[in-house]
């Protein structure tokens, strides 16, 4: 027959240091029941009766996270034992407006939550410090606590790093924390983004390549598959990052496309249906069209991710037909799309800047401009030498828009 000891005589029988023991191994749940923080090695107990009153249960609670500073502060499973269980024993025995007892449960409660936030923080705020990985730490976090915990848990780690960290850099490491199929995860990276945009913000800073990595990140969070079952809430925050990043950068990760009009003459580029290059490599031409802000369907031009650096480097696709643009080199390196075959990266990979509202596309020490007349209606587009400065000539910049039928 199990033996049942009332706390406070216990308390009267054994030393300090015996009593010391029994709190680290063992803590109270609700009434009647054990939670063990340690193994019970001795297979010893403490128990409160049913009877007992919600005082003797605070002050257990008390002299358990007593223990755990004492010996025990760095434990994150045992503070966020003590935390969980005092959680429970508040909403289900002393809520917080019962009156003085309620509110030292309760402060009780958020001194076990600060120091379980700064545990957890800390150590991911280590791994990203250390480039280490973060997804399996941050799916125990997500696993661990509440979502609002978790949030607090982020903005904590990501302060803690942010100085440390290049920017744009965090962007990729906090994309880690998205186990693939895993929507709480999912969440939680989409949580990490906000805070990391938010704390960019707020910081007043202007980085090219952080944008052009959160743009990205956007872009995919936003094509997702999962993004669907994402709350109303998080995703009205996401629609809400995306509207602060420069509209530049959203239309160049745009999934739906784009067209390009060069600032110079707001002709747009398009590519050709039937002008071909025979000369091997399966090329069609590429022009500027003469008529001022026309698009249609030929020039429709999809970005995509190649190689993920300080900033991205892309292919442009031809979506009419899926063909990619590249530079041959034969032919004054004007600018073409390719039939058939994989893109070159020594011919088809761009890095692109933006200058307020237009882009800037270049390979190596060449930008790609609007060039001279080819026949009444066409203008040859080309990579031209010397406009490796900043902006470079309003011909060498291109204004993504919407692609639409003319008026």
């Amino acid at each position: 027959m199990e033996t049942t000891m009332q706390f406070s005589q216990s308390v009267g029988k054994r030393s300090s240091a015996e009593m010391h023991l029994l709190l680290l191994i063992c803590v109270p749940l609700v009434l009647g029941e054990v939670l063990p923080l340690e193994p019970d090695l001795e297979n010893i107990q403490l128990t409160i009766r049913r009877s007992a009153n919600r005082g003797d249960k605070l002050q257990v609670f008390q002299s358990i996270w007593g223990a755990i500073r004492s010996d025990f502060a760095t434990d994150t499973d045992k503070v966020k034992g003590l935390y969980s269980h005092l959680g429970t024993f508040i909403r289900d025995e002393m809520q917080c407006t019962s009156g003085a007892s309620g509110r030292s449960a309760c402060e009780l409660q958020q001194e076990v939550r600060r120091h379980l936030r700064t545990l957890m923080s800390q150590r991911l705020a280590n791994l990203l410090n250390a480039e280490e990985s973060i997804q399996t730490y941050g799916m125990y976090i997500a696993a661990s606590v509440e979502p609002a915990m978790v949030r607090d848990v982020l903005v904590n780690a990501i302060e803690d790093v942010y100085f440390y960290r290049p920017s744009d850099k965090l962007v990729q490491q906090l994309e880690q924390l998205f186990a693939d199929r895993d929507e709480v995860s999912f969440r939680m990276m989409i949580e990490a983004q906000l805070t990391l945009f938010w704390r960019y913000q707020a910081m007043q800073d202007s980085s090219e390549s952080f944008l052009f990595n959160m743009a990205h990140m956007v872009s995919k969070i936003r094509t997702h598959h999962m993004y669907a079952s994402v709350d109303a809430g998080l995703q009205k925050r996401v629609e809400a990052l995306g509207k602060s990043l420069p509209p530049v950068l959203g239309l160049l990760f745009n999934p739906q496309g784009f067209c390009l009009l060069s600032r110079s003459d707001r002709e747009y580029i398009y590519t050709t249906i039937t002008d071909e290059w025979n000369y091997g490599l399966n090329g069609r031409q590429v022009f500027a069209w003469h008529e001022q802000n026309y698009t249609d369907s030929a020039g429709l031009i999809r970005a995509f991710v190649q190689e993920q650096h300080s900033t991205p480097i892309f292919t442009l696709r031809s979506e009419l037909f899926k063909w990619y643009f590249f530079v041959d080199p034969t032919e004054g390196n004007r600018l073409g799309a390719l039939r058939s075959g994989s893109p070159s990266s020594s011919s088809s990979f761009w890095s692109i800047a933006y200058v307020e509202d237009a882009l800037i596309f270049r390979q190596r020490d060449l930008t790609l401009c609007a060039a001279e007349k080819h026949d009444n209606d066409r203008r040859l587009v080309k990579m031209l030498p010397g406009q490796m400065h900043t902006p470079p000539s309003e011909a060498c910049q291109w204004l993504p828009i919407d692609c639409a039928s003319p008026k």
